[in-house]
């Protein structure tokens, strides 16, 4: 590990202000390598960690992360930095308990009676999680966390900063450059969360999204030898896996005792083309169609008792409007009619947003940034986790934003291939941004 240790910064826990240090306080976790070629240095990098929930100390920690995420180039120029944003990892995590978190491992409600007792199973795990965790519970949003980015930024030392943000962490981006343009010399928004997009919206798009990258992974299948459904009738087979699935008659193929519902069904076929990995895509449909439903992302603790549940930091910045039985039949239908293959989308705003116990604080609404520097915005064409048409958005809000479009598959774009790297570095290091409509070639 070439990283210094990881350490604490002190910061207010709630929307106080810097020179208001009489709210309670947040201990945040941060890391930092420095610049492999310090006569070189440009300044600090900070890296806005993806999720909700990943860890910028465990990025900056892991040789194997870190080289994923940072060129060797960018390492030599930059002293690069992250924290655990507050609510995950060594920030004071959100916990909950984990008996109580059980509740929300049921199938999709497939009436409204099931549909209530799914919002009484999310009250109990919200209260849980919000009496364990404390105050800092109600201060989640990504508002409070660009500001913990410029406290800092001024613990730093460092008049400007560099950003890259990744997936999720792309609204810590955006909600810093809202509050501070001028303190920003570089940003890259990378796999972009649109934060203007409502629920509906999202879950339409993401469906869309996971049926454009569907089709390229039949296309791909068609014609790959190695391929393992490669002479079968893809489209068919997956039609057929959703029938079963909608008659509570597909099995897990690891628990037979299981089943597979089809909003389960579509996370596991579409989920492995964000890295992307189309042979284990082909490996998932072959197993299911020979033969755990997640409600949200957790983290284990040092207690088994504990489940760490970050999905609230989308919560405070998210809400979802999905709060009845015949609404979310109608947004199933909505999705399907643009992804007739996959029928819904891999990702969407978490159920858990339906009915949490704050309010969201930072709610879905247009970027309004009209100060911010020339920004970079990066995706992939075929993004099932933050879908293409979302970063359009979030670039058409910007006013002097430049959009790079990577014509292939995976979620993140700046380290896909040499052309992408290359038009990160010549960004961060010189302020050079390409051309409007500048795409790289899939890998």
């Amino acid at each position: 590990m070439r990283d210094e240790p990881a350490r604490h910064v002190r910061f207010a826990a709630g929307p106080g202000r810097p020179g208001q240090p009489g709210g309670e306080q947040l201990d945040m976790a941060v890391a930092r390598r420095p610049a492999t070629n310090p006569s070189a240095r440009v300044g600090v990098l900070l890296y806005l960690p993806a999720g909700p929930g990943s860890s910028g100390v465990d990025a900056i920690a892991d040789d194997q992360i870190f080289d994923l995420l940072f060129s060797p180039d960018i390492a030599a120029r930059f002293d690069v930095v992250s924290f655990d944003p507050r609510g995950v990892g060594r920030s004071h995590p959100v916990e909950c308990d984990a008996s109580v978190v059980s509740q929300l491992d049921r199938p999709t409600p497939t009436s409204q009676a099931q549909f209530d007792d799914l919002l009484k199973a999310q009250e109990a795990v919200g209260a849980d999680c919000r009496r364990r965790t404390g105050s800092l519970f109600d201060h989640l949003d990504s508002t409070n966390a660009a500001r913990d980015v410029d406290l800092l930024r001024v613990a730093l030392g460092e008049p400007s900063l560099n950003l890259y943000a990744l997936s999720y962490g792309t609204v810590i981006g955006q909600m810093y450059a809202e509050q501070y343009p001028d303190r920003i010399r570089t940003m890259i928004l990378d796999a972009v969360f649109d934060h203007s997009a409502d629920s509906d919206r999202f879950a339409v798009t993401g469906a869309l999204a996971a049926q454009e990258a569907f089709d390229q992974f039949v296309t791909w299948c068609e014609g790959e030898q190695t391929c393992a459904l490669h002479d079968a009738d893809l489209r068919a087979i997956v039609a057929d896996l959703f029938a079963r699935a909608g008659n509570g008659a597909l099995s897990d193929p690891d628990d037979s005792a299981r089943k597979v519902d089809p909003t389960d069904l579509a996370y596991r076929i579409v989920s492995p083309l964000t890295q992307p990995n189309l042979p284990a895509v082909a490996a998932v449909i072959s197993r299911l169609a020979g033969s755990k439903r997640s409600q949200a992302t957790t983290t284990a603790t040092s207690d088994p008792n504990l489940l760490r549940l970050p999905v609230f930091i989308e919560c405070a910045d998210n809400t979802n409007s999905t709060t009845s039985f015949a609404r979310a039949e109608e947004l199933r239908g909505m999705s399907r009619r643009v992804a007739p293959d996959v029928r819904e989308p891999a990702f969407s705003i978490a159920a858990l947003c339906i009915n949490p116990p704050v309010p969201a604080t930072n709610p879905q609404r247009p970027l309004n940034a009209p100060d911010a520097p020339p920004i970079m915005v990066m995706n992939a064409r075929y993004d099932v986790s933050t879908p293409y048409q979302g970063a359009q958005r979030v670039a058409a809000q910007l006013n002097d934003a430049v959009l790079v479009t990577y014509d292939g598959m995976g979620h993140g774009a700046a380290t896909r291939t040499q052309c992408t790297r290359d038009l990160a570095y010549r960004y961060l290091t010189g302020l050079q941004l390409p051309a409007r409509g500048t795409h790289c070639p899939s890998a």
